[in-house]
């Protein structure tokens, strides 16, 4: 991972945690603490040309699930008043009322952090031993390795049936990620939905639906989504 995308990261798990706010890290960055290489998480600045936007959404930033039920625009607030290197602008889309986190890398270069709530992905609070650390980033939490996948898995399918095409640019990208992690959690994590019995019902079934429909696109996987239960 990026030294930009381990500094924000690490200073957003720091406001947290001195708020006394569980938390762990999703998305690409997760991914490559687990060791994905298919991308490289990067940062870019939000002070950029609208003719550009469909490009810069294409960037990665750092997702971070609080495990709480506190609204996000409040924990946003918390790192504005923490810490300076973070700060609030607008959304570029003028129809969303929320606020977006920027943490600043440098002059005109900073790095959007996503703050998301378990409630967001019909999850309960993660429990504790489903957050791991792992060498040699240990001391920036993860969500359990097949949560990640799932919820990768999630953004694929949504993105899949998204009207937007820069969303629907993201379809590849997705599968390429979640055809190396698919390898990974048989291969180094023995990820395995039976030992996920804090997951609810509902999100293990429509986590089902959404792997079939996944290994019909890409039949080479279904060998490990079978192994990981699924």
């Amino acid at each position: 991972m990026v030294v930009e995308i381990e500094r924000t990261a690490r200073a957003a798990l720091t406001v947290l945690k001195d708020h006394h706010l569980q938390a762990c890290l999703v998305g690409s960055a997760a991914c490559a603490i687990y060791g994905m290489k298919n991308r490289v998480p990067n940062v870019w600045s939000p002070f950029f040309d609208s003719t550009l936007a469909s490009h810069i959404d294409d960037r990665q930033d750092v997702d971070i699930i609080v495990v709480t039920d506190m609204d996000p625009e409040h924990i946003k607030r918390l790192f504005v008043a923490a810490n300076s290197a973070f700060y609030l602008r607008p959304s570029i889309n003028p129809q969303n009322s929320y606020r977006v986190l920027w943490f600043t890398i440098s002059f005109r270069r900073s790095c959007k952090v996503d703050i998301l709530i378990p409630s967001l992905f019909s999850l309960p609070k993660i429990p504790e031993n489903k957050i791991a650390y792992i060498t040699p980033s240990q001391d920036m939490p993860v969500v359990a390795f097949l949560v990640l996948l799932l919820l990768k898995l999630k953004a694929w399918a949504d993105h899949r049936v998204d009207v937007r095409q820069h969303m629907l640019d993201k379809v590849v990208v997705d599968s390429k990620d979640i055809n190396e992690l698919v390898i990974l959690g048989v291969t180094q994590y023995h990820a395995h939905l039976g030992q996920e019995t804090w997951l609810p019902n509902g999100f293990k079934q429509e986590s089902k639906e959404r792997v079939h429909i996944y290994k019909e696109q890409w039949p080479e996987s279904k060998r490990f989504w079978r192994a990981m239960g699924l």
